[in-house]
């Protein structure tokens, strides 16, 4: 090869690359400004949860007129003294105005003010699968953090926690403990969702949140009245997610699902189901799957009847019951 020929080829390669890393260096640069704009956008609109004087969480102003959304295990505590505290809007009392356990919603209301207060609107839908999305809140006392995080899913699922399932779906990001109520935001700065929990083993965070999907707050905020769903005042869990000692257990044709969690004294105790039975049949179906199984329970009224079969884990103690339905509320 000429020397010449190989000096402009050297040259071009060094120009691709100087080129290549730019667009590299660009691509990163555009989502922190983009970040930076969101922050700015939403912040004036994020207020800090105070119940009895203490920080319990984060949430999120909905409304002009002063409505507050937040997760309603943040407030769900003996002291029934609710403030708001941030830069933009100071330190106000908060009334209570409705609650929704079954979705993990609490709203609350400012005073009425002279000014219309800072709010955020509700995004058209949920972003797809991998896009970018934002939380803001003050996990672990810190004030007013951007978390960033991306959708792992749009479709919802169930998540066990305080007593009860909440309808949520998964956000690959950390949301430590504090940053409940908070708002998940699309790049425009709309509410998406509402971080409500994280997915956690003895080993700590697994890198996925779970938010409150965005037609559950529409609705809720719509609405705005309490709502109350039925339970069994047990959790379930899928046979399949069990330890392998547990699973060797069961019948080779076992279907159903496992139960835990059943809450002393609870409806489902009282029936005469325990920790590790077998739920075979619903009301005359089989389910192995969560999601349907719940679905099922929440299209049924707090106190209606519904008829189990089940066993023990081993298959042994087949039977059938009936149990009434208490409110998740």
């Amino acid at each position: 090869m000429p020397p010449q020929m190989r000096e402009d080829m050297e040259t071009m390669s060094r120009y691709l690359f100087t080129l290549a890393l730019f667009c590299s260096c660009l691509a990163c640069l555009i989502p922190e400004s983009r970040a930076q704009g969101i922050y700015k956008k939403i912040s004036p609109a994020c207020i800090e949860i105070l119940v009895g004087g203490r920080l319990d969480g984060s949430g999120v102003i909905v409304c002009p007129t002063g409505l507050v959304l937040t997760a309603c295990h943040v407030i769900r505590k003996p002291s029934k003294r609710f403030e708001a505290f941030s830069p933009k809007v100071g330190r106000k009392p908060l009334q209570l105005i409705a609650t929704n356990r079954g979705s993990d919603m609490a709203l609350l209301k400012l005073p009425a003010g002279k000014a219309p207060y800072p709010a955020l609107a509700l995004a058209k839908q949920i972003p797809p699968e991998g896009k970018p999305v934002f939380l803001l809140g003050s996990p672990i006392f810190r004030h007013h953090l951007l978390i960033r995080g991306s959708i792992a899913r749009k479709t919802q699922t169930y998540s066990w926690y305080n007593g009860g399932f909440t309808n949520t779906i998964p956000i690959s990001a950390i949301g430590a403990p504090g940053s409940s109520g908070g708002p998940w935001v699309n790049q425009k700065g709309e509410i998406i969702g509402l971080q409500v929990a994280t997915v956690t083993t003895s080993k700590g965070h697994q890198g996925v949140s779970s938010a409150v999907p965005l037609p559950s707050i529409r609705r809720f905020i719509s609405e705005k009245k309490d709502v109350s769903v039925s339970s069994i005042q047990a959790a379930v869990e899928e046979l399949w997610a069990q330890p392998s000692q547990l699973i060797r257990k069961m019948p080779s044709d076992a279907k159903g699902l496992l139960l835990r969690q059943v809450a002393k004294d609870g409806v489902a105790e009282k029936a005469g189901l325990k920790n590790e039975d077998l739920i075979l049949k619903a009301n005359g179906k089989s389910y192995t799957r969560i999601e349907p199984f719940i679905r099922m329970m929440r299209s049924m009224k707090p106190g209606a009847t519904l008829k189990l079969e089940v066993s023990s884990v081993t298959g042994e103690n087949r039977r059938g019951l009936s149990l009434k339905t208490a409110s998740l509320d």
